[in-house]
């Protein structure tokens, strides 16, 4: 399966994301709704993302998937 460049077209939230599973790991999560584009398909969707991850995403416009 290839990897595809998913670009974000819209933040709608971000929030800061807490579940029993995050507590394993020494790093902060969000959670975000977002509008991507991915050959043409526009979806809206929340995605759970490592915070310093989602601040590179943000910066380049887009996320691999």
């Amino acid at each position: 399966m290839n990897l595809l460049e998913i670009y974000i077209e819209e933040v709608i939230s971000e929030e800061r994301y807490e579940a029993d599973w995050t507590k394993e790991f020494d790093k902060e999560f969000v959670e975000v709704e977002i509008t991507t584009n991915c050959y043409g398909r526009t979806e809206t969707k929340k995605r759970v993302f490592e915070k310093k991850e989602w601040e590179s995403h943000k910066e380049h416009g887009y996320y691999m998937g």
